[in-house]
């Protein structure tokens, strides 16, 4: 029950890392600042900073295998994202490797986590 709970809380810090970051990429956008490549680029690097950084906060909270709590917390939100995806978007292989870099951008965060505490 604990690790669900820690789950949540960390995926609630994911979500908001997430949405300020694409507010500021947002704005980018608007005011032209930058072009649409590099737009696309921030996009893909704002996911997989926000599953380092789950994995970080989750790896400091845990106390032993702190790679099997990054694992199990980017499944869980690798999941809902898939499902998202079958629901609204194609499923294709690339999507595959999207999904796979974001698991192990978590893993890394995680074991660099249970190391700083």
């Amino acid at each position: 029950m604990k690790s669900l709970k820690n789950i949540l809380k960390t995926s609630i810090y994911m979500i908001i890392f997430f949405l300020i970051s694409s507010l500021l990429i947002t704005v980018f956008n608007y005011f032209n600042i930058l072009n649409y490549k590099v737009i696309s680029i921030l996009k893909i690097i704002t996911f997989i900073l926000s599953f380092a950084i789950g994995g970080y906060l989750i790896g400091k909270k845990s106390i032993k295998n702190g790679w099997l709590e990054g694992f199990k917390l980017s499944l869980f939100i690798s999941l809902l994202l898939t499902i998202l995806t079958i629901l609204f978007e194609s499923f294709n292989a690339s999507y595959l490797i999207y999904i796979s870099i974001l698991i192990v951008s978590s893993v890394l965060g995680s074991i660099f986590g249970i190391n700083k505490k």
